[in-house]
């Protein structure tokens, strides 16, 4: 029996995924009346019901939070099932038989129809599926000029179709800090070259779909994953079981299974342990139109995006961080968020409508608005990152491979994937094509693979200084922080600056910052071991010599030249392919990192 894509194509109404997360929209265990809902929620949450009954659809969406809001509490406290069942090893005859077979099979259609339209391109059997329609989401994604080009540098689009996916482009990008009432001077950045290019994020993906289904690629709409069951000896071979709209059972046959279902999905967990991260940004906002436009701080300029920004002191016992983004017709689309560790004690605060409620009440501390100003859309979501977890389990295993925000990448400004994913589109494909051209995909290899840099192992120290170690007795300790450190980036350069927001700093760039910082600040010392602890500490020095050694490693191939090196690649890839990959996975990640 041969697999036909449904030919659905009405978009799924509703997004419950924060801008930067690649979470699959969770549905509801019980539908509800959404009047009755909001009914119910209105005493707690007066700001959130009436801004959501302004929305076209507003109310359909809470259901959606409380869905993600629970779900993701479960996480957080270890009490969410791995459903182990959900990924299983058997012997290869046992392997029951399949409807279609391919070379890939990506499970989640958002950020991995990038890559598997690339390598559907180049002559690879490969099906998507998705819970909803292949290529449907409804986010906003900012983007750099330069990681745009990787789109062209691996094939799939030209530069003047990426021209039609291009919603507006900034000037510049403003960092900035709340400095009143602390000693430390106010240190504005302005950033050009970072998230300066705004994407029409539906034109994206069905100009990727279009590419897929053109190179033969297989999409399979409203599909829901069931298990993934590999074979534990011998030739790796897979079997992706799925249920569609019906509830019938299909069945796919993969040499390889990519995951890009989101970092909280079933089997996300299961390839991370259960746990695959320690850091999380609860993040809110909306899309709105009416705000005040002009040129003063709590004015909308067109041409100018917030990238971070905080208006006050902490809240609540937590920072709030802003982020903005003027789009179309005056619309703006804004995020309230905070970076903050998960521990089960945590977890209940940890939520989505209680920072909603924060949200709508401060927003107009953040931006004026006008007389017009009215809400279009909500965005929200859990945007989880890997801080140091030297126990965790890998993302991948024998025969699957993660990607995206399965990983939980971490990066300088937020818990990204889209910028990581695109940066490293051509090394992931050339990557995946060669584990699949000479089968090398056990573990050990696969876990090369990937959007993984390196360089940023460090960051999750930044992210930690945004959370208030006293925010009761000394709130203002992450703003005189954040002020300092964009202080020692100002006296730098604009060089290291943009290459510290854009992923791309080296070994000598790291040291150069900190050192800075420190010599401005002494203070940072025991700022660092009160943030940090001891055993923080010691995560920062372990990660700090294996940045070392990367750096060192770097060095002795500069020295041996591109050149050599490739062609050490290419009489390895004869002999030895499994050395010859981790060779290349090391070149490409200097290369996609801009330090090579």
């Amino acid at each position: 029996m041969t697999i036909s894509p449904d030919k659905i194509v009405t978009p799924a109404p509703i997004d419950a995924c924060a801008p930067c997360s690649a979470e699959a929209v969770l549905e509801p265990s019980r539908p509800t009346d959404p009047t009755r809902l909001a009914q119910q929620l209105q005493a707690r949450y007066p700001r959130t019901i009436e801004a959501f009954r302004e929305m076209e659809g507003g109310l359909l969406h809470l259901e959606y939070i409380m869905a993600l809001q629970e779900r993701w509490q479960r996480v957080a406290r270890g009490e969410a099932p791995t459903e182990t069942d959900i990924l299983r090893y058997l012997p290869a005859l046992a392997l029951p038989p399949t409807e279609a077979d391919f070379d890939l099979v990506y499970c989640g259609g958002v950020l991995g129809l990038f890559s598997a339209a690339v390598l559907a391109r180049q002559g690879y059997r490969v099906a998507v599926f998705d819970q909803r329609r292949v290529g449907t989401s409804h986010r906003e994604w900012n983007i750099s000029e330069e990681e745009l080009e990787q789109f062209v540098a691996a094939g799939l689009f030209s530069r003047a179709e990426l021209e039609e996916a291009i919603a507006g482009r900034y000037a510049e990008g403003i960092v900035r800090f709340h400095a009143e009432g602390i000693p430390e001077p106010a240190a504005e950045l302005h950033l050009d070259r970072v998230l300066d290019v705004a994407i029409d994020l539906g034109k994206l993906l069905e100009m990727a779909r279009a590419r897929f289904e053109e190179a033969g690629g297989v999409t399979l709409d409203f599909r829901a994953l069931k298990a993934v069951l590999v074979s534990q000896a011998g030739p790796v071979r897979s079997v992706v079981e799925l249920t569609n709209r019906e509830g019938k059972l299909e069945r796919l046959g993969a040499r390889l299974v990519v995951n890009a279902l989101g970092a909280i999905s079933p089997l996300s967990l299961v390839l991370q342990d259960g746990q695959p991260f320690d850091g999380v940004c609860p993040t809110v906002g909306s899309t709105a139109r009416g705000f005040k436009t002009g040129e003063g701080q709590q004015e909308v300029n067109p041409a100018v995006g917030d990238v971070l920004l905080s208006v006050a002191h902490a809240q609540k016992g937590r920072q709030l961080i802003w982020e903005g983004f003027p789009g179309h017709d005056s619309e703006m689309t804004t995020y309230l968020f905070y970076y903050d560790l998960v521990k089960p004690e945590l977890a209940a605060g940890q939520s989505l409508l209680d920072l909603f409620e924060d949200y709508f009440e401060l927003l107009p501390t953040y931006k004026d608005l006008g007389p017009d100003f009215g809400h279009l859309k909500p965005v929200y979501g859990y945007i989880p990152a890997r801080h140091h977890r030297p126990k965790a389990g890998s993302a991948s295993r024998r025969g699957i491979i993660s990607v995206g925000d399965a990983t939980s990448p971490q990066s300088a400004l937020t818990f990204c994937g889209f910028g990581s994913q695109v940066r490293n589109l051509p090394r992931l494909t050339h990557l995946l094509a060669f584990a699949l051209d000479h089968d090398l995909l056990e573990e050990k290899h696969l876990r090369q693979i990937g959007a993984h840099q390196s360089n940023i192992s460090l960051v999750w120290v930044f992210s930690r200084f945004m959370q208030p170690a006293n925010p009761t007795t000394r709130p203002t300790d992450v703003n005189r922080m954040m002020n300092v450190f964009c202080r020692a980036l100002a006296d730098i350069g604009p060089g290291l600056t943009r290459r510290f927001f854009q992923d791309r700093f080296g070994w000598r760039d790291y040291n150069r910052l900190i050192l800075t910082t420190a010599w401005r600040s002494p203070r940072v010392f025991p700022f660092t071991l009160q943030v940090l602890g001891l055993r923080g500490i010691g995560h920062w020095f372990s990660d700090y010599l294996k940045l070392s050694r990367e750096s060192l490693f770097r060095s002795v191939y500069r020295k041996v030249g591109l050149k050599r090196g490739l062609g050490l690649e290419k009489r390895l890839a004869r002999r030895r392919p499994a050395l010859a990959l981790s060779l290349a996975a090391r070149r490409e990640e200097w290369q996609a990192s801009g330090l090579l």
